[in-house]
């Protein structure tokens, strides 16, 4: 009972976990580190639809294995960029009329 239970919420933890992190990265100044997770997820869909064995397999393995996981994180990165950017261009509005 205790084993399926720490495994339940370690899985709930890291599918859950990955969302904020790919947040985090990008809020960076970077922007690269916002691609990593939607570079990954289009990495394991390609994986799971080599390993399909017929055409419709191989387009719901993408789909389902790294195109859905895509869409998400890619939405969760333009939105950090979004508030970065506004974030940037606030502290320069500040910036100018402090020199003013």
């Amino acid at each position: 009972m205790f084993l399926s239970t720490l495994t339940t919420v370690t899985a709930l933890v890291l599918f859950v976990g990955q969302f904020f992190l790919q947040y985090f990265f990008s809020t960076r100044q970077a922007k690269w580190p916002g691609f990593i997770l939607p570079a990954v997820c289009v990495l394991f869909g390609a994986v799971y639809a080599l390993n399909a064995t017929t055409v419709p397999a191989a387009i719901a393995a993408f789909l389902l294995g790294g195109g859905l996981p895509f869409v998400l994180h890619f939405a969760l990165y333009k939105l950090g960029r979004t508030r970065l950017e506004k974030k940037n261009r606030d502290r320069i509005e500040k910036m100018n009329i402090q020199d003013l």
